[in-house]
């Protein structure tokens, strides 16, 4: 996958969360958002997986604007990214189990194949425990784990992670960031921000996009976050 964003700007309510951002990165490619909270950083991946439209500039993947992109086109990008978001959003009348089924099934595995890979993430995040538990019974953290599992669970192209590691202990963290490394390890891109200096250490090949009140301050290679 190619993301391109050419002078983007969106504004809500006209304030401005995003101003002016040009960037361009492939699909292999890890990236890292960093800035503090409200810099626009969680609005910059929303752009990624056509949940917003510029107000102004250009998005595209795979060289097609997302402004012309059509409901078919945008889940069809959508089934190639793993999501996870601040707010989770698991499906609540699901236990978590079936969280984890449901974009194996919607990609055609069959289900005991489904079955298999969901117990094989379930357990490389240690919430194997949790499988049959509704998501209003889990804590934040245990939320967090299980909305990272259902979007590695299919080998998505690339992940788009909104502070995976927010809401996490050290232990859980350190979890997090293993499978994360394993996934780029077997190819799967990365975007991801991030408060931690653990994570933004744990991928000093990353690209760091360092956002301030919705601008680019400056794309570099990697930065300790103090």
């Amino acid at each position: 996958m190619h993301f391109s964003l050419r002078h983007v700007t969106v504004t809500f309510d006209g304030v401005p969360a995003i101003r002016d951002v040009s960037a361009e990165f492939a699909g292999a490619d890890v990236v890292l958002l960093t800035g503090a909270t409200g810099a626009g950083k969680t609005t910059f991946l929303r752009l990624l997986d056509v949940d917003l439209i510029p107000t102004t500039g250009e998005v595209q993947i795979d060289d097609v604007p997302t402004r012309s992109m059509r409901p078919r086109a945008i889940r069809a990008i959508r089934r190639r990214l793993g999501i996870v978001r601040q707010d989770c959003r698991l499906i609540h009348d699901l236990n978590v189990f079936d969280n984890i089924m449901l974009p194996l099934s919607l990609a055609g595995y069959q289900r005991q194949e489904a079955s298999r890979l969901a117990m094989e993430r379930l357990a490389d995040l240690g919430v194997s425990y949790v499988r049959n538990k509704f998501p209003h019974q889990l804590s934040g953290g245990e939320r967090h784990l299980v909305a990272l599992t259902r979007a590695l669970v299919t080998r998505p192209d690339m992940i788009l992670a909104d502070e995976p590691t927010g809401t996490l202990d050290d232990g859980s963290s350190a979890r997090v960031i293993d499978v994360l490394r394993a996934a780029r390890a077997d190819g799967i891109g990365l975007v991801i921000s991030t408060h931690s200096a653990a994570l933004v250490a744990a991928f000093p090949e990353a690209r760091n996009i360092r956002l301030d009140e919705g601008a680019v301050v400056s794309p570099i290679e990697h930065e300790v976050i103090s």
